[in-house]
C-alpha cells in the first residue's frame, strides 16, 4: 500500500479525534481555544483525549521518515490510550444507566461501538486506494468487511442483552411511540440495513465477481461500504439517543 495510505488515513483519524477533543472540552463548558486544547488536563479523560491525539500526530508524521519500529510503537500506544479514552468516556453515564452490570456493559458497548465505526469507515476509505494501486490484494477489503461483520454481530449480542436485561428490569422508561420509531431505526437501519450491505459487499467481492472485473468490484463494494457508513452513524445516533432519553443501552 506504501506510507502514503498510512499517512491519509493518520490524518483522518487526527482530524475525527481533533473534534472529538472539542466536543470534550464543551461537555466540560471551557471555550475551544489552543490553550485548552492542549492545557486543560482536568480529568483522566482529558489526559487520554490529549495523549491520544498527541500519539496519532506523532505518528501520522512517523510516515515521513523510516523509523518502522517507532511507528509500530506508536500504533499500539495509540490503541491502548483509545481503549482508556473509550472506558473513560462510559464512566460519565454510568450513574444514568438503568442496568444490571452496567459497569461492564457500558464500556463495553462504547468499545463495540467505535470498532465499528473504525472498520466500517477504514474500509471505505481502503477500498479508494483501489484506484491508486489497483494491483492490491483484494483479500484486503475482504478483512475489512470480515471485521464490519463481526463488530456488528458484536453490537447486535449486546442490544439481545439489554433486551433481556430490561425484562427483568421493574423500573425501565416505557417506550412511547417515538421511542418506538427510535428503536426501529436503530434496529432496522443500524443493524439491519448494515448487514445487508455486508452481504452486497460480500457478493462484490467473490471470486466470481472479482474474476470478470477487478477495479469494478472493489468500486462496487466501496460504494456499498459508503453507504454503510450512514447506516451505522445513524443506528450508533439513535442508540446514544435511546441511551440518554430511556437510561437503557441499545
Amino acid at each position: 500500500m506504501g506510507a502514503n495510505f498510512y499517512r491519509l488515513m493518520g490524518s483522518i483519524y487526527l482530524l475525527v479525534s481533533g473534534l472529538s477533543r472539542c466536543a470534550n472540552l464543551a461537555l466540560h463548558q471551557q471555550p475551544v481555544t489552543f490553550r485548552n486544547f492542549f492545557g486543560a488536563w482536568q480529568n483522566p479523560e482529558s489526559i487520554s483525549v490529549i495523549c491520544f491525539v498527541l500519539i496519532v500526530l506523532v505518528y501520522t508524521l512517523s510516515w515521513w521518515f523510516k523509523t518502522p519500529l517507532l511507528t509500530r510503537l506508536l500504533f499500539f500506544s495509540g490503541l491502548i490510550f483509545g481503549v482508556v479514552w473509550l472506558i473513560l468516556s462510559a464512566q460519565r453515564y454510568l450513574q444514568i444507566v438503568q442496568l444490571p452490570g452496567e459497569m461492564f456493559l457500558l464500556p463495553f458497548q462504547f468499545l463495540v461501538a467505535a470498532a465499528l465505526l473504525g472498520a466500517v469507515h477504514s474500509g471505505m476509505w481502503f477500498g479508494h486506494w483501489y484506484l491508486v494501486v489497483p494491483d492490491l490484494p483484494v483479500v484486503y477489503l475482504k478483512r475489512f468487511n470480515a471485521v464490519l461483520l463481526c463488530t456488528l454481530s458484536g453490537v447486535a449480542v449486546l442490544l439481545c442483552l439489554s433486551l433481556f436485561f430490561r425484562q427483568q428490569s421493574t423500573g425501565a422508561i416505557s417506550f412511547n411511540l417515538f421511542y418506538q420509531i427510535i428503536f426501529s431505526m436503530r434496529v432496522l437501519i443500524g443493524i439491519g440495513g448494515t448487514l445487508f450491505l455486508y452481504f452486497i459487499t460480500w457478493d462484490c467481492l467473490r471470486p466470481k465477481s472479482v474474476a470478470r472485473d477487478v477495479l469494478g468490484a472493489t468500486r462496487a463494494a466501496t460504494g456499498f461500504l459508503f453507504i454503510a457508513i450512514i447506516t451505522v452513524l445513524l443506528g450508533e445516533f439513535c442508540s446514544r439517543l435511546l441511551l440518554l432519553e430511556m437510561r437503557f443501552i441499545f
